[in-house]
């Protein structure tokens, strides 16, 4: 595993790290013991930071239960939003969803504590008197969290927030990957001027990377005619190299040195094991990141 600074906190962060979205697995009946099996997965490999959140079911529980004895060995961020399902992203608010994350969590202080969609929130909440950037200062100031960020796909309000100086992590999902480089004309370059720390997401484009059914369900998903044909000829191209699909989403992804570290939402150990190999392998060849710049 190779680490990379997550921006201005000169904290070292592995560069692919794991996401609580699907840890605790397809079945309902072996939730924690899927859980357990990833994160102890992901312990050795050597990644260490895991990001979460109270809108993943139960993940920030399960990780509180399965952490226990190894939880100094990560850096553990969550966020705040959807807690309760009217949060209004106020000061008093954002700390006690905190206090409440840190419970679950069993941990004393979360490495990042992030505003969770910031269009949910909206530009104004966030800024203002009494808002979520307040709440989140205070939550550094009591020791809940060392750091502050960012999440969502609004890229634009992204940008405005990063440019604000304010915030020391950026994490946006399903917007950056070899068939679609949304956050990659103004995002990127607005984090790597403010010194952000910078989480990439939803790497394999909610399947596009997985073949069978999966890839046949994302393309679907895709805008337009267009661009499922380009996102077809990029398939085809990545194919043509070393490792699995998924490997070519991470490898892409982790060749831009202004990402800090590439989430992987991994539902059982072997999907890890695949992404993080990605890690120690060569970049995609120059041909092909020609060609998906020209595509």
């Amino acid at each position: 595993m190779k680490y990379r600074s997550l921006g201005r906190t000169g904290i070292e962060v592995s560069s692919v790290s794991l996401g609580g979205a699907y840890l605790m697995g397809p079945d309902e009946s072996r939730q924690e013991d899927t859980a357990r099996a990833v994160v102890e997965c992901a312990q050795q490999l050597g990644i260490n930071y895991i990001d979460t959140a109270p809108l993943y079911g139960n993940s920030e529980k399960l990780l509180g239960r399965v952490l226990v004895g190894m939880a100094s060995e990560f850096h553990v961020s969550t966020k705040v939003g959807f807690d309760p399902d009217n949060f209004d992203y106020k000061r008093d608010s954002v700390l006690e969803s905190l206090e409440r994350s840190c419970r679950r969590l069993g941990v004393e202080q979360l490495a990042v504590a992030q505003i969770h969609e910031v269009d949910k929130a909206g530009g104004q909440r966030i800024l203002e008197k009494g808002g979520t950037l307040e709440g989140l200062r205070a939550a550094q100031e009591r020791g809940l969290c060392r750091y502050i960020g960012i999440t969502g796909r609004a890229i634009p309000l992204l940008s405005e927030l990063a440019a604000t100086g304010e915030f020391d992590v950026v994490l946006f999902y399903h917007d950056y990957h070899p068939c679609v480089q949304l956050a990659g004309a103004a995002l990127l370059p607005t984090a790597a001027e403010q010194g952000m720390g910078v989480v990439a997401a939803t790497v394999l484009g909610g399947g596009l990377y997985v073949a069978g059914a999966a890839q046949e369900q994302a393309l679907g998903k895709l805008g337009s005619a267009a661009e499922r044909r380009r996102a077809i000829e990029i398939l085809a191209r990545l194919a043509e190299e070393d490792g699995t699909l998924p490997q070519a989403a991470f490898r892409y992804v982790l060749a831009d040195e202004r990402i800090s570290t590439a989430s992987s939402g991994a539902a059982n150990p072997a999907q890890l094991r695949e992404v993080a190999e990605a890690a120690d392998m060569e970049p995609l060849t120059q041909e092909t990141m020609e060609y998906i710049a020209e595509v």
